[in-house]
């Protein structure tokens, strides 16, 4: 059984990483899921939240994506993410005056507003740069 496999992670303005991992977790739709060596074929989309690399020596990697596509095929792990953010580059303190103003804009809206779906994305992208930025926090 292989202790590894193929992973790549590309935005529209260019790959962010291509190694190997030994596993990845993310966050969809229905919640997160990991992919490990040797997993099925499986494609989901992605919700805004943070992407995790866990690579062979043992270290861990961490993004935050704004959404995208996760495809596992022939064991290989393919992440087309709308955007590629990683935690160094995340201010803490701007990161959380975003989750107070994206949840004052989000908590005054009704699911049936034409504007629900990107007010829910824009908190749920918000309270993931906070996670991020919190080395704590992003620590499994």
């Amino acid at each position: 059984m292989a202790s590894t496999f193929p992973f790549v992670l590309v935005t529209p303005t260019g790959i962010v990483f291509e190694g190997e991992a030994a596993e990845v977790s993310a966050i969809g739709p229905l919640g997160e899921f990991g992919i490990l060596p040797e997993h099925i074929n499986f494609i989901t989309s992605l919700v805004p939240g943070v992407l995790e690399a866990k690579l062979p020596d043992g270290t861990a990697m961490h993004w935050v994506v704004s959404g995208g596509l996760a495809e596992v095929k022939n064991s290989v792990l393919t992440v087309l993410a709308s955007s590629a953010e990683s935690p160094e580059v995340i201010d803490a303190a701007a990161a959380a005056e975003q989750v107070q103003e994206a949840d004052a804009q989000f908590s005054t809206l009704s699911f049936y507003d034409p504007t629900y779906q990107s007010a829910n994305e824009a908190l749920q992208l918000a309270r993931a740069r906070v996670e991020a930025a919190n080395p704590k926090s992003t620590a499994r």
